[in-house]
């Protein structure tokens, strides 16, 4: 089998979904050797591609000229493929083979007060219709298959749950790396950590007038892995009005490596978000030994509620006593420590390649 991979996403700094494309991508050739995988990318990711491949022309820079690509030229480009998998929620609606659509969320559809307007005007007018082409379709949760089957009850059947992978970088970091990362972002220990970036439905308002409301009880610094991303007016407002403002920092975008070592010296990752389809820092996290802390947003409490400490959406005070109670808790954050280590184990990029080759097989023979 000849696989076609929509990999235009690919290249700069990658978050959430580029990070499950570029996973899937390196497990899959060791997973599925057999057969040949075509990865479709901008020329600036092909060098550091771990598979074959088809570099977009020139031209296709920038979102708008990279959707009309995916749009218009992709079909063409990867035609000689038995199957085409677009792994970034949107699919070139000319494909005329067998097809798979990995959806990540909706979010753009349910909440799109959350999201940028190009994202809602993208999604709103490319995912319904590429759910309905799709052959099959891959949501990381059940959480999510359910609001897809919402959207568009007339593709259930297609739906298969197959939850991502944490990187095999993502493990305790050692304390000399711990203590030359945290020296160099400045930051003192002991710190409360959130890694995600700047944007609404990352709820970091309320996480910082939940920590202002507790700093005073509490010797923790609060440390903001994560680019600026959209709509960041309030957490500004809330930034500027913290009595503790000298206690938070600011760490912009980590590579994998830095990463890794400020999971493993902050005392409790916190992800109060307002909905997410998964959620990987928690387990990230986790497989770093950090105990860890989430809302009941989306599908966090289904992806890391059995390991991790759930403090409900509600006002920042609900967070600040959640904070609270686990942090002066010494025996529940060892639990958490335990149990975190033990739950990311399970989440493997090579389980989730697996699993999606299988599928590959599947919707191959349906077709034939």
């Amino acid at each position: 089998m000849r696989v076609g991979l929509d990999g235009m996403l690919l290249g700069g700094h990658h978050s959430g979904v580029e990070q499950s494309i570029e996973g899937l991508i390196r497990a899959l050739p060791q997973v599925a050797p057999e057969h040949e995988f075509l990865l479709a990318c901008r020329p600036e990711y092909a060098a550091h591609s771990p598979v074959p491949t088809l570099p977009a022309p020139g031209w296709a820079h920038g979102r708008l000229l990279r959707i009309a690509y995916e749009q218009i030229g992709l079909a063409h480009a990867l035609r000689h493929c038995d199957l085409l998998h677009a792994p970034g929620y949107v699919m070139p609606l000319n494909w005329r083979g067998p097809s798979v659509l990995t959806v990540y969320d909706v979010i753009a559809l349910q909440h799109p007060d959350l999201c940028k307007r190009s994202n809602v005007w993208h999604f709103g007018m490319m995912l319904p219709r590429s759910l309905r082409r799709a052959t099959a379709i891959i949501v990381p949760t059940e959480t999510v298959a359910q609001a897809v089957r919402g959207i568009a009850p007339e593709v259930g059947e297609k739906l298969r749950v197959i939850p991502l992978g944490v990187d095999e970088r993502f493990r305790p970091a050692p304390e000399a790396e711990v203590a030359r990362v945290r020296q160099a972002h400045g930051l003192a220990e002991p710190y409360l950590l959130c890694v995600g970036n700047i944007e609404p439905k990352k709820n970091l308002a309320a996480v910082l007038e939940a920590f202002d409301a507790v700093a005073g009880e509490l010797p923790h610094h609060l440390a903001i892995v994560g680019r600026r991303a959209w709509k960041c007016e309030t957490f500004d407002r809330a930034l500027a009005g913290m009595a503790h403002r000298e206690r938070v920092h600011l760490l912009g975008y980590a590579a994998g490596g830095d990463l890794a070592a400020l999971y493993t010296g902050a005392a409790l990752l916190v992800q109060w978000s307002l909905v997410e389809g998964m959620g990987l820092p928690p387990l990230e996290a986790m497989a770093c030994g950090t105990p860890t802390l989430v809302s009941d947003g989306g599908a966090l409490p289904e992806v890391a509620g059995p390991a991790a400490q759930v403090v409900p959406l509600g006002s920042p005070q609900r967070l600040a006593e959640g904070l609270l109670h686990v942090l002066r808790d010494d025996a529940r954050l060892a639990q958490l420590r335990a149990a975190g280590l033990r739950h990311a184990a399970q989440y493997t990029w090579e389980r989730h390649a697996r699993a999606v080759a299988a599928l590959y097989e599947e919707v191959l023979h349906a077709q034939s």
